[in-house]
């Protein structure tokens, strides 16, 4: 499906394998090391990240800092694990993905995952997020994701939404090429449908999700 106002899927470069920023690497050192203080370091370098994918894929409900706290206590649990400066920001996206499936599923047992978007006044209002029509858009394309299986809700947030290569979204989730790329087509094509009746909303996906390709 394809649609002049939203521009999920477009042509763009091949990617490129991304290195690490002066940051990145100086907290990699500090991990290695045992450095006091690069706890602070990665929470001060990843916390907006880490909760802009868990709002994305989970809503802006008010439980979402302990999805973010579970992240982070992994993270500073297994970081030693890392080998590279250039692994550290896709080891934290990788943990933070995966403590966001485990959430999405606790929710499903527990019969809320229907309507875990059921109310507003549910929401808490969080910083970066005070533009009412901004949040209202939120508000209504987490309804939206809410209606995608755990693992397409994931592929179509960290593709579509954060930008990432298809190849990178692939190796994040531990799936294969080709079913990323399944995926990803799959969730487009719904969210678009959905979202192409809404203009608010339609300009709000439009604005943060640029130019995609399924195929790199």
């Amino acid at each position: 499906m394809k649609s002049a106002t939203l521009q999920l899927v477009s042509s763009c470069p091949s990617p490129v394998p991304r290195e690490a920023s002066a940051t990145e690497t100086e907290l990699f050192k500090a991990i290695v090391r045992g450095t006091p203080g690069w706890q602070n370091l990665a929470y001060e370098q990843y916390q907006s990240l880490v909760r802009g994918l868990v709002v994305k894929c989970l809503g802006p409900r008010a439980d979402i800092e302990d999805v973010v706290s579970d992240v982070f206590l992994r993270f500073l649990e297994n970081a030693r694990r890392i080998r590279s400066a250039d692994g550290v920001r896709s080891y934290m996206v990788s943990i933070t993905m995966n403590s966001v499936r485990r959430e999405a599923k606790k929710r499903k047992r527990h019969a809320l995952f229907q309507r875990f978007f059921a109310s507003s006044d549910e929401m808490e209002r969080r910083p970066g997020l005070d533009d009412p029509k901004a949040k209202a858009a939120l508000i209504q394309l987490s309804r939206i994701l809410s209606e995608l299986s755990v693992e397409d809700r994931a592929v179509f947030v960290l593709r579509s939404m954060e930008g990432l290569p298809i190849v990178e979204v692939a190796e994040t989730l531990r799936i294969s090429h080709s079913t990323a790329k399944r995926r990803a087509r799959r969730a487009c094509e719904r969210v678009l449908k959905r979202v192409s009746r809404n203009a608010l909303l339609a300009d709000y996906v439009r604005d943060r999700t640029g130019h995609r390709n399924d195929e790199t």
